[in-house]
C-alpha cells in the first residue's frame, strides 16, 4: 500500500483560499499591548502637564496682589498627600481589609477638608486686601498642581517600567492581556480621573473660602468620588470603563467646580 501525501492546509494567504480571512480582529498580543502602552502614556506625560499650564492661564486674570498663595496652595496639596501616604501605610501595616472600607474613604476627605480649612483661613489672616475668590483660585491652583506633578511622574515611571523588560512589566501585561484591558481605556480613564482631580481642588477651595460651611459639601463630594472609585474596583477590570461609576470622579469634580462659578457669579 503506498502512502496518500496528505493535503496542503490553505493558509489565510493563499488566494485561492474559499474563506474570507480579511476583516477578522484577532486580540492584541504582548508586544502590541506594550508598543500601544508606551505611546500612550508618552502623550499622556505630555498632556498632564499641559493641563497646569492651561489652568494657570485661565486664572492669570483673577492673580491676587501676591503670588503668596500658589505657594501656600502647593503646601495644602504636599499636607494631603502626606495624609494619603499615612494611612496607606497605616493599612498596610495593619489590616490590608481597610484599603477598601467606607470608613477610611470619609476619614481621609474629612481630614483633606480640614486642611483645606485651615489653609484657606490662613490665607484669610495673611491677605486681607485681596478678594477671597482670587485667593481660593490660587490656593486652590496650588494644590492641584501637586496632584498633577505626582501624576505626570507616575504616567513617566510607569511607562519606563512597561518599556523596560523584566518581571514588573510581563506581570502588568499579561494581567492586562488576561482581563481584556485595553491600552487606550487605560490612559482615557486616567486623564479623566486626573481632570476630575483638579476641577474638584479648584471648585472646593473656592467654595470653602467663600464660606467655611460649605467644606462639609466639599466633604460630601469628596466621600462620593473615594465610594465611587470602590466601587469601580470592585468590577471586573474589562467592563470599568463601561460603567457610569468610571466617570463619577470627573462628573463631581465638575459639578464642584460649577457650584464655585455660580458662588463667584452670585458676589
Amino acid at each position: 500500500m503506498t502512502d496518500t501525501p496528505a493535503e496542503p492546509r490553505p493558509h489565510c494567504d493563499d488566494p485561492h483560499d474559499p474563506h474570507d480571512h480579511t476583516g477578522h480582529d484577532h486580540p492584541p498580543t504582548g508586544a502590541d499591548l506594550v508598543r500601544d502602552l508606551v505611546k500612550g502614556l508618552s502623550i499622556q506625560a505630555l498632556l498632564i502637564p499641559a493641563l497646569a499650564i492651561v489652568m494657570l492661564v485661565a486664572i492669570l486674570p483673577f492673580a491676587p496682589t501676591t503670588p503668596v498663595p500658589l505657594l501656600l496652595g502647593i503646601g495644602l496639596g504636599a499636607l494631603q498627600l502626606a495624609s494619603l501616604v499615612a494611612t496607606s501605610l497605616f493599612v498596610a501595616r495593619t489590616r490590608r481589609q481597610l484599603a477598601v472600607n467606607p470608613g477610611l474613604v470619609a476619614v481621609r476627605s474629612v481630614l483633606e477638608e480640614v486642611l483645606r480649612i485651615a489653609a484657606v483661613l490662613l490665607a484669610l489672616v495673611l491677605w486681607p486686601a485681596d478678594i477671597r475668590s482670587e485667593l481660593g483660585l490660587w490656593v486652590g491652583a496650588g494644590c492641584a498642581l501637586v496632584w498633577i506633578v505626582l501624576a505626570t511622574a507616575q504616567t513617566v515611571a510607569t511607562r519606563r517600567r512597561i518599556a523596560t523588560p523584566g518581571d514588573w512589566s510581563e506581570e502588568a501585561i499579561s494581567t492586562l492581556l488576561s482581563q481584556r484591558v485595553g491600552a487606550r481605556e487605560t490612559v482615557v480613564m486616567r486623564l479623566l480621573d486626573v481632570l476630575g482631580t483638579v476641577m474638584f481642588q479648584l471648585g472646593a477651595t473656592v467654595l470653602v473660602i467663600l464660606s467655611p460651611v460649605l467644606a462639609v459639601g466639599t466633604a460630601v463630594l469628596s466621600i462620593g468620588t473615594g465610594l465611587s472609585t470602590l466601587v469601580l474596583q470592585r468590577r471586573p477590570p474589562a467592563e470599568r470603563s463601561r460603567t457610569p461609576w468610571a466617570y463619577m470622579p470627573v462628573a463631581l469634580g465638575a459639578l464642584t467646580l460649577a457650584l464655585a462659578v455660580l458662588g463667584l457669579l452670585s458676589l
